[in-house]
C-alpha cells in the first residue's frame, strides 16, 4: 500500500540519516586526530599560521567533514563487497537478463511453464524469463526442467489440478535450465495456497536460501552467478526490500562453503531503487 511504502521510505531516510551522522563524527575523529599530531609536531608553525583566524580554521574542518558526510551517502548505483576469503559480491542495479553467467529465477515448486496472470504473473522474473526465452515454445522448457528434475522425487502429483504441471517439489529444489550457451538455476522459492497465491513462509525463506547456495556452490563450475533480490517479487514475504537485501547478503556470508572464484552479482531491479540504499550495505559491510 501506499502508506507501508512511506513507511519504508522514512525507514532508509532515517537509516540514511544515521550513516551521514556517523561518518561525519567518524571523519571529524580521524581528523581532530591527524591535526593533533601535527600541532604537537609543529606546534610553533601551525601557531603563527592559523594565527588571528582560529575559528575560520575550526570552521573550515567542521565544514569540510559535513561535506565529506554528504558525499559518503550519496545514491550508489552499485557497491562491492567482500564477504569472504574467497567470495567477493556486487550489488547493483540492472536488467538481470543482461548479465554473463549462471542467472538465478526463483519460480514455484510447481517449476510452471504456463504465464496467464493466475499461475505465473507476466510480471514477476519468472514469468518473464519464460515469456523472454521460452515464448510460443514452453514445452521445450518444461522438457528442460523435466530433465534436471528427473532424479528427485516430487514431494506431491496432483493429478487433479487443472491448470500448469501436475508435480509439486520441495521449496529450495533447483532445477538447472540451460539455453542458448547460458545455464538458468531455477529454484522452487513459493508454494501456493488455497487462493491459488503464491507465498513463503519466513523459516522456508531461510530454508531456500540456504539450499539455493549449496547447490551453487556445487553446481556453478566457477562461473559467475546473478541473484535477484529473492522474495522481493510476488512471494508473500512482508519484509521491506532493504531487510531483505540484508537477509540476502547475510545468508551468503553465513554459508562458509561457498567459494565462487568469480564473484555473485545481487540485481536489483530499477523499482525498488527508492527502497534500499546501497551506501548502507556498503558502510555495514566495512565496518565488518
Amino acid at each position: 500500500t501506499c502508506y507501508a511504502g512511506v513507511i519504508r521510505l522514512k525507514e532508509v531516510i532515517m537509516k540514511t540519516f544515521r550513516l551521514f551522522v556517523r561518518n561525519t563524527l567518524l571523519s571529524l575523529g580521524i581528523t581532530s586526530s591527524i591535526v593533533t599530531v601535527l600541532w604537537a609536531i609543529f606546534s610553533a608553525q601551525l601557531n603563527d599560521l592559523v594565527k588571528d583566524c582560529e575559528w575560520l580554521f575550526l570552521g573550515s574542518i567542521i565544514i569540510i567533514n559535513i561535506i565529506y558526510g554528504v558525499i559518503s551517502v550519496l545514491p550508489k548505483n552499485s557497491v562491492k563487497l567482500k564477504l569472504g576469503e574467497n567470495l567477493k559480491v556486487d550489488v547493483g542495479f540492472g536488467d538481470l537478463f543482461q548479465k554473463e553467467g549462471v542467472v538465478v529465477i526463483p519460480v514455484n515448486d510447481y517449476f510452471d511453464t504456463l504465464v496467464d496472470e493466475k499461475v505465473v504473473s507476466s510480471n514477476t522474473i519468472h514469468g518473464i524469463f519464460v515469456k523472454r526465452f521460452f515464448s510460443g515454445n514452453e514445452k521445450l522448457l518444461k522438457r528442460l526442467i523435466s530433465a534436471s528434475l528427473k532424479n528427485i522425487v516430487p514431494v506431491e502429483v496432483n493429478k487433479t489440478r487443472k491448470q500448469g504441471n501436475h508435480s509439486r517439489y520441495a521449496l529450495g529444489t533447483v532445477a538447472c535450465v540451460p539455453y542458448e550457451g547460458k545455464r538458468y538455476f531455477l529454484v522452487a522459492l513459493t508454494k501456493f495456497n488455497e487462493n491459488y497465491r503464491a507465498e513463503v513462509t519466513k523459516s522456508e525463506y531461510q530454508r531456500v536460501l540456504c539450499d539455493l547456495f549449496d547447490y551453487i556452490e556445487q553446481n556453478s563450475q566457477g562461473n559467475r552467478v546473478n541473484v535477484p533480490l529473492i522474495g522481493g517479487g510476488h512471494s508473500g514475504l512482508e519484509l521491506p526490500k532493504q531487510k531483505l537485501l540484508e537477509f540476502l547478503l547475510l545468508s551468503i556470508t553465513l554459508n562458509d562453503k561457498l567459494t565462487l572464484i568469480n564473484g555473485l552479482d545481487i540485481v536489483l531491479h530499477q523499482s525498488v531503487k527508492d527502497e534500499v540504499s546501497l551506501n548502507i550495505i556498503e558502510s555495514y559491510y566495512q565496518t565488518l
